[in-house]
């Protein structure tokens, strides 16, 4: 509601992420003082819907066409909000004498759980882009069946996240595009919002707050873990950009043999 009343008065979207998460933030080191079970969660999951992940994806995508300055640009944009989002979590935590951990696990889900919440997520992200409603079917459902595949391929064959993220997006990218086609639907509507949730948002805020805690803690423990959720971010993201992109591609492909237009 914050963000959306600084939209009004024509904010410019880093400072409003960055208003947001500050607010995130308090709200995050009242639960830690309370000690309310996971409270890094009650910390990050407010400012995930803030993450600017059509731009990440997007600015991805673009490189792999060779659409280098466009997607350098989109890249540096989605960056800027990052830092906004992370800058008003670190500062918020600041207030109550926290910081935010730079490392931290997950807790088991079931499949069920996981794919319902996704289906869940997937729905409500089309709501906060202005989807028509209309639209909103696909991606919910390519998104239950991709994040119930990034569930087995994680917690079955033991899979690594960005190897998971990307037979996800593999899988949203064959199931949608021939549906954004047939029915003139935007694929970068359907598509982002179905695998939107799964951009690695907490891994790059905290390597962002890893990198602030840097100057005055110099543990061998704080650089590896900050280097480690970086590499972990940019991997997941390039591997969701390939899955997304490898079946327009191929589509482009078989219909230019075919002498048919794109």
């Amino acid at each position: 509601m914050l963000r959306r009343l600084l939209g009004r008065f024509s904010a410019a979207a880093p400072l409003q992420a960055f208003v947001a998460a500050t607010v995130a933030g308090i709200v995050g080191a009242l639960a830690t003082d309370w000690d309310i079970e996971s409270a890094a969660l009650v910390t990050v999951c407010p400012a995930m819907v803030l993450v600017p992940g059509p731009h990440v994806l997007n600015g991805a995508m673009d490189i792999l066409a060779l659409r280098i300055s466009l997607g350098i640009a989109r890249l540096g944009y989605a960056t800027l909000i990052l830092a906004a989002i992370a800058a008003g979590l670190i500062i918020g935590l600041g207030v109550g004498g926290h910081t935010l951990p730079v490392t931290g696990g997950a807790a088991e889900v079931s499949l069920p759980a996981d794919v319902i919440a996704a289906g869940i997520a997937a729905g409500c992200y089309p709501i906060y882009f202005s989807m028509p409603y209309r639209m909103i079917g696909w991606p919910v459902a390519a998104g239950m069946a991709a994040h119930g595949l990034h569930w087995w391929t994680t917690t079955v064959w033991h899979l690594s996240l960005a190897g998971s993220a990307f037979l996800a997006c593999l899988l949203v990218g064959t199931a949608l595009i021939p549906v954004a086609y047939k029915l003139r639907i935007p694929f970068a509507g359907i598509g982002f919002a179905a695998v939107v949730a799964m951009v690695p948002g907490v891994y790059v805020f905290r390597a962002l707050s890893g990198i602030v805690q840097l100057p005055s803690v110099t543990a061998p423990e704080l650089l590896t873990a900050t280097t480690s959720n970086a590499a972990t971010a940019a991997l997941i993201v390039a591997a969701m950009a390939l899955g997304l992109t490898i079946p327009a591609h191929v589509r482009n492909a078989v219909l230019s043999r075919r002498g048919k237009p794109r």
